[in-house]
């Protein structure tokens, strides 16, 4: 479908605290929030990876690297949970679509980081983190969650992780995705780098692939209550949250010294789409020339002449170098 034919989208990218554990005012304050997106105009509301649950860190989390697989258990629920359905009926009275995240407990006992996204009439769509890093006890997602909305947006999810790669959202992007949701969570001041990161990394993905990000970040566990009374390191940066447009262009953020559930809100101009040079770039791709890089075997590209030119055995250990050196005869008069 052209995006011309395409509806302004109204979006909000949700700076929401989880508490780990306390699902049910976890849930609550999430419907509060779809509420509120309502009253706004809202048509899509994207909130932070395992909000409804908290749990979940970035690299370099060592509270999740800690974390006991009896204790992930116990928070873990199924994409059918009443905590989902909740959102799922809180999306059915409003009209706004939501993205949330939870620890998925999957019928076949392994855990993943999930993300729902349910959206009005009852359908939903549910991406597991493919990129679990530094939370042992999780799963890896073995699929790109991309689908069509009733708006004609075409949205493609990749959580935390998942945007560390190029790979992942070049991926979305040649499946047709227009906008990408990217929830995120960190535990506190020893992730915050990761946050820097993904500010710095999503206008990038944007551009290079021609579509919007809308970016959601939030800090769970006992981190909470230190920003909620102001303290600790992280205290004035615990939420953060981008909206960038297809050419790498930041249309809004926020997430300095908020406090409560608030959220950022921009109107995603399709139009914009067909001006990103994104577009250009992935018409312009070489497949044959780096067909490797999808089995890993990026070595053997060394010794391929036919892509790169061979190396000379003088190339492999040493460089000729040459120098002179010129002595100033001073000339007296």
């Amino acid at each position: 479908m052209s995006s011309l034919s395409i509806a302004t989208l109204r979006v909000a990218s949700m700076l929401f605290t989880s508490r780990r554990g306390a699902t049910a005012d976890n849930v609550a304050r999430t419907v509060a929030a779809i509420e509120r997106a309502a009253r706004d105009g809202v048509g899509l509301a994207v909130f932070p990876e395992a909000c409804l649950t908290g749990g979940i860190g970035g690299p370099g989390s060592s509270d999740a690297r800690k974390m006991r697989r009896t204790e992930l258990r116990e928070l873990a629920q199924g994409v059918d949970s009443a905590s989902v359905l909740a959102v799922a009926d809180a999306v059915e009275r409003t009209g706004v679509a939501a993205g949330v995240g939870l620890i998925e407990a999957a019928p076949n006992g392994e855990m993943f980081s999930s993300y729902v996204v349910c959206l009005p009439g009852g359908e939903r769509h549910v991406h597991r983190k493919l990129q679990p890093d530094g939370e042992r006890h999780l799963a890896r997602g073995d699929r790109f969650t991309v689908f069509d909305t009733r708006w004609g947006w075409r949205l493609a999810v990749l959580i935390g992780g998942d945007n560390y790669l190029v790979e992942n959202a070049r991926m979305a992007a040649l499946l047709g995705a227009q906008l990408l949701v990217a929830p995120h969570a960190r535990t506190g001041a020893c992730d915050a780098a990761s946050n820097e990161w993904m500010r710095r990394a999503l206008p990038a993905r944007a551009i290079d692939n021609g579509m919007f990000v809308v970016y959601s970040d939030s800090v769970h566990d006992g981190v909470h209550e230190e920003i909620q009374a102001g303290e600790g390191e992280d205290a004035g940066e615990g939420r953060a949250a981008a909206i960038v447009d297809p050419c790498g262009h930041v249309i809004v953020q926020d997430g300095q010294g908020i406090r409560g559930d608030e959220m950022i809100v921009a109107d995603l101009d399709p139009a914009l789409i067909g001006t990103s040079p994104g577009h250009r770039w992935l018409d312009a791709r070489r497949p044959d020339l780096y067909a490797r890089l999808a089995t890993g075997r990026v070595r053997e590209m060394q010794l391929d002449a036919r892509a790169f030119e061979p190396r000379t055995a003088r190339a492999r250990g040493s460089v000729p170098v040459s120098f002179a050196m010129v002595r100033r005869e001073r000339t007296r008069g």
